[in-house]
Order: structure tokens, then sequence, then C-alpha cells
């Protein structure tokens, strides 16, 4: 298996994870400290990938809108669902067009 299709797989199931923690609307995971700490680890896990800090600055902003109530946890948790569906996408998409172009 090549690096990048292990990078891929990495980075795939990484968002996924994350996504699985913001995803449930009942619960507000901006006050939950163990969910901080995971995202923490992975942002010094892998520093490189960009992807993942942009979803962590997503979720950074997201909860003090949240905090401040101008955002429901609901609707916080919709725009990051729509972030992360399109970050999925765009992961599917990369292997597919390196083959595309022979890489």
């Amino acid at each position: 298996m090549s690096l990048r299709k292990l990078r891929f797989i990495i980075s795939l199931v990484l968002i996924l994870f994350l996504a699985s923690q913001f995803a449930v609307a009942k619960e507000n995971y901006c006050t939950d400290p163990e969910s901080w700490k995971e995202w923490e680890a992975l942002v010094r896990k892998y520093p490189n990938d960009l992807d993942l800090h942009y979803l962590h600055a997503l979720r950074i902003g997201l909860c003090v809108k949240v905090e401040r109530g101008e955002l429901t946890v609901e609707q916080a948790t919709d725009i990051f669902e729509r972030a992360r569906d399109a970050i999925m996408e765009k992961k599917k998409a990369e292997p597919q067009e390196r083959d595309r172009m022979g890489l």
C-alpha cells in the first residue's frame, strides 16, 4: 500500500471519528473536556493535516458562537457536518484525480 493511500485512509478515519464526536446534536461537546483533549491530541499527532486543522478551528469558532448564544448546538452541528462532508468528498476525489493524472 502506498504512503499516499495510507495517509488518505488515516485522514478519512480521523475525520469520521471527529465528526462523530460533534455530530450528535443532543450533546454539547463544546463543554466536554474529554472531546477537547482528543482534538488536541489529534492535532499534535497530525500537525501537517490541514483538513484536520480546518475542522479543529471550525469547531473552536462554532463553540464560541454556541457559548455566546449566536448559534444553537443543532445549527453548529449542521455547519460542522457540511464542512466535514465537503472534506470527505475532497478526500475521496484525491486518489481518483491522482490516478487520472498518472501520479
